[in-house]
């Protein structure tokens, strides 16, 4: 084997391993709340089959969370259902390693979700000044996993490869559930950074020294990092996995979200996602957007070729400029007034040509981040206004206040669709179009079916298609894998992660065909040359589209 392949491989296993510490942050309080709530204990009657009414009726807990827990399990590979009654009635069972799992994963999940109360202030109490409050517990939590959780350990087991498959599952996402907060504290506070250059004198380091031995020792169990008397240094897959920690962040992000989980499921589906000043309660924002950040570069460089291809035509057959609805902080808006200003005909004709930035955003903080953000790169032409994604003709609207045609922008989105709020369908008659999705999708706990969720789809995207008829929309989108697709690969996708972060939060990802199918409904059309999936294979949970549409401008 030579070196590049080692490298390849080495870069493989650290994946792997990062994708079932994401799952396990979202198996771990689900499987817990469902253990709690007796929902296995259906599953050992005379029937394997247990219909989804049942398993309502039993825990009385809310359709539309139970469905996202359920296909959770679907997901991992521990449960398989099937429907009847012209789809209109679905049954579950534990497949072999569901039955193996639920009846040893859930008194182990019960030991780290009790720790998510503490790891949601992890980085306070490492660099803090004091980490009392956490030291004891992980420390306990930090020997467990160091002992594999005594898994695998009874005589024989690991003689049967199924069994040893799904306890190595479930040690990983028992690790995950105290790696990815810890990960993400440490890259945030540089010390992952500090590694990577080479080794590092503990000592040195300015934070609590006996929880931060606790973590050094936890990714030592995980083969990444070395910790020798006052020395400490990244292993090759450990130097890897420190570049790749933010893919930790968007997923524990959402921990406060799982500090509630049976609330969701089993109490008041409705408790509040924000505070009286707007804040939100249920994710890390600030966290959420840097753990994304990292990966958004990648999809940027695509952005960035149809962006240069926009520009570079003729200046009579360019955007006046670009609108972002959902700008946040305005970096995405930033970065791409810097690629038209360095990379493009436009760019040399900026004095002639002004380029007019738009940022539109429903959140109050946003806007003035993104105002501070744009004001400091000095661009010269912006405006940030409020938006919503559901309103294009409210934005046509403010847009004509400023003297600007809707119709002479491109524009932009990344990762918004599928946030957005949920309308309740109006004049739609209830299964009238066949649900493809095989998501589950919720609202405030209500169970919104594939076929209302893939209606509502196609008429969010048809509001925007008179809007976009002469530039076009270049929309990023995260989307979801069937359940069965998911099992089958789990050491090479996150889906289960992300299914769990945004099914609970009540967001709605659909598979890329559907979204595409549904796209083309609404009258929009994606130019085959911009389209780009990641990953480029049947495992794509993320795309890149420019939609036209053939309609007359509004």
């Amino acid at each position: 084997m030579d070196g590049r392949s080692s490298v390849s491989d080495e870069r493989s296993s650290v994946r792997t391993l990062v994708f079932n510490h994401l799952a396990g942050i979202v198996l771990a309080p689900t499987v817990k709340a469902l253990w709690e709530r007796k929902v296995f204990d259906l599953f050992h009657g005379p029937s394997r089959w247990v219909n989804f009414d049942e398993i309502v009726e039993h825990t009385h807990g809310s359709r539309g969370y139970l469905r996202i827990a359920l296909r959770l399990l679907l997901s991992a590979g521990w449960m398989e259902e099937r429907t009847s009654d012209g789809g209109s009635r679905t049954s579950y069972a534990l497949t072999r390693e569901g039955k193996l799992a639920t009846s040893v994963a859930p008194p182990l999940y019960g030991e780290v979700v009790s720790f998510i109360p503490k790891a949601l202030f992890l980085e306070d109490f490492l660099f803090g000044s004091s980490d009392e409050p956490v030291r004891s517990s992980l420390r306990e939590l930090v020997a467990r996993a160091q002992a594999r959780w005594d898994l695998g350990l009874q005589g024989g087991s690991q003689e049967d490869p199924v069994t040893a498959r799904v306890y190595e599952q479930i040690r990983n996402h028992l690790d995950g559930m105290l790696v990815g907060p810890a990960m993400v504290a440490l890259a945030r506070r540089g010390i992952l950074g500090q590694l990577e250059h080479g080794t590092v004198d503990f000592r040195s380091i300015a934070a609590n020294h006996d929880s931060l031995s606790c973590i050094f020792d936890l990714l030592a169990t995980q083969g990444w990092m070395v910790h020798d008397d006052h020395r400490v240094w990244l292993t090759a897959c450990g130097q890897y996995a420190a570049q790749i920690a933010p893919s930790y962040g968007v997923t524990v992000s959402y921990l406060p979200t799982f500090k509630i989980l049976s609330t969701l499921l089993f109490g008041n589906p409705r408790i509040p996602r924000l505070d009286e000043t707007g804040v939100e309660l249920l994710v890390n924002r600030g966290m959420n957007v840097w753990g994304s950040g990292g990966a958004h570069k990648t999809y940027f460089k695509k952005v960035d070729e149809i962006i240069m291809e926009i520009y570079n035509q003729p200046l009579n057959q360019q955007p006046q400029g670009i609108c972002d609805m959902g700008c946040g902080d305005g970096s995405f808006l930033e970065h791409l007034y810097s690629v038209v200003k360095n990379h493009t005909a436009r760019g040399a004709a900026l004095d002639q040509h002004p380029l007019i930035l738009v940022g539109a955003d429903f959140n109050k903080v946003a806007r003035r981040v993104a105002k501070q953000t744009l004001r400091k790169a000095g661009i010269p032409t912006f405006h940030v206004i409020a938006g919503d994604i559901n309103r294009p003709a409210q934005l046509a609207g403010d847009l004509e206040e400023l003297g600007l045609d809707i119709h002479d922008l491109l524009h932009v989105r990344s990762f918004l669709d599928h946030n957005r709020p949920y309308i309740p369908l109006a004049n739609y008659t209830k299964a009238s179009r066949e649900g493809r999705s095989s998501g589950a999708f919720a609202h405030f706990g209500e169970e919104i079916p594939a076929d209302e969720l893939e209606e509502n789809l196609v008429r969010h995207l048809r509001r925007w298609a008179p809007y976009v008829g002469r530039f076009g929309l270049l929309v990023l989108e995260l989307h979801t894998l069937p359940p069965a697709l998911t099992a089958a690969n789990l050491e090479k996708t996150p889906a289960v992660a992300y299914d769990g972060t945004h099914g609970f939060s009540d967001q709605y990802l659909v598979e890329l065909p559907i979204f595409l199918e549904c796209a083309r409904e609404a009258g929009l059309h994606a130019d085959p040359r911009f389209q780009h999936t990641f990953p480029p294979s049947e495992l794509a949970t993320v795309s890149i589209n420019f939609f036209t549409s053939t309609g007359p401008p509004a």
